[in-house]
């Protein structure tokens, strides 16, 4: 009994003394965390955010892009006119020629012997229309002396109206022979250059035949099939951008096909394309910026002011006023993109101010002290 009482004053002084700590603990805390929290509010920054106005419109221009190839205005295959064998091709692949310059020939042997032989038979029967001439003459002054009956010169006339027959029937197959010796050779009628040579000397051809492919680059076109939506909305002798190696030139729409293409179900559109102002080639690939007019209400906004949504959806911040308003989020459908700006329509009216970049730094109910920005609204 005497242990126990002599140990309770040492105790209560103990439990006085946790006691008095747990408090000075407390306090200590409280005056570190109310120091913590005037730090913390008085660093708080006012967020600054550029909005632009946004307005609704009936439709929208989609951008599109349709290749092609460089065609010449004047590219044909050049062959003989008549079947033979080939002597002589006097050009090769890439070679320009200029009018009048000789391509190729033929073998002219034959040809050559049927005009001597023709030649030879043209002067025969000039020969026997003189003799009938001078026959005539002479009977016409005897008939006259009644020295010959009429019926001998009827006779002497019909044998000089055979022989000038003679004269010109060898005459025309004369003319015939020397114009197949014309066909023997091959020109160029215009200045072109040589796209592919078809034929070696020695060949035997027949008529038509090409022997050469032939290109005049000095007048090109650009053959670009396109949907037929697309040709719909073009117009002939309209000047377009087309685009070669990525450089822009500028091409003159001059035809637009009326029948689809079988496998592809497009519309061949012709542009006349000016090739003094960059080297251009027969066969090079090259593209039309088209654009067409799509109805449909929605407005343009920065690609930079989309920010993702929930369920596939995009999003955007809208604030209700200039100045110290708070951030709004809206949920939109993005219809078209041409990578800059996309066409929208969704939860935003007319007026609306839009936050066109930065979306990443809000969250909807958060305030903002909203400035109108210099950037031109791409709505318009």
């Amino acid at each position: 009994m005497c242990d126990s009482q002599s140990l309770s004053p040492n105790h209560k002084a103990l439990t006085a003394c946790i006691g008095v700590g747990a408090l000075l603990l407390v306090l200590l805390m409280m005056f570190s965390g109310d120091g913590f929290a005037r730090q913390e509010g008085s660093g708080v920054v006012r967020q600054d955010v550029a909005v632009i106005e946004v307005q609704y419109q009936e439709s929208y221009a989609q951008a599109y892009r349709a290749m092609g190839r460089i065609e010449s205005a004047q590219q044909a295959g050049v062959g003989f006119e008549r079947s033979g064998r080939v002597a002589s091709v006097l050009v090769d692949d890439g070679d320009t020629l200029i009018p009048g310059q000789m391509i190729a020939t033929l073998d002219t042997a034959r040809v050559e012997a049927q005009i001597k032989e023709l030649t030879a038979a043209l002067e025969l029967a000039q020969a026997q229309l003189r003799l009938a001439d001078n026959t005539e003459k002479r009977i016409i002054d005897l008939v006259q002396k009644r020295l010959e009956s009429p019926q001998r010169l009827d006779e002497v006339a019909e044998n000089k109206n055979i022989a000038q027959a003679r004269v010109t029937q060898t005459q025309a197959s004369l003319d015939a022979v020397k114009l197949e010796l014309e066909k023997s050779t091959i020109t160029a009628t215009y200045a072109a250059s040589v796209v592919r040579r078809n034929v070696d000397p020695g060949a035997v051809v027949e008529a038509g035949r090409p022997i050469v492919e032939l290109a005049n680059n000095a007048s090109l076109t650009a053959r670009i099939p396109v949907p037929p939506k697309i040709a719909a909305n073009l117009k002939v002798g309209e000047f377009y951008p087309l685009l070669v190696d990525e450089q822009t030139i500028s091409g003159q729409l001059i035809s637009i096909g009326t029948q689809r293409n079988a496998r592809t179900r497009t519309l061949d559109t012709l542009f006349a394309i000016n090739p003094s102002k960059q080297p251009l080639l027969v066969g090079d690939l090259i593209a039309a910026k088209l654009e067409i007019e799509l109805p449909q209400r929605g407005l343009w906004v920065p690609i930079e002011s989309l920010a993702r949504g929930v369920r596939g959806m995009w999003t955007v911040f809208v604030v209700g006023q200039l100045g110290d308003t708070e951030v709004q989020a809206r949920a939109v459908e993005v219809i078209y993109t041409d990578g800059n700006r996309a066409y929208i329509t969704g939860a935003v009216t007319n007026g609306d101010w839009l936050v066109f970049n930065g979306t990443h730094r809000f969250v909807p109910q958060q305030r903002v002290f909203a400035t109108r920005s210099n950037l031109v609204s791409q709505s318009q």
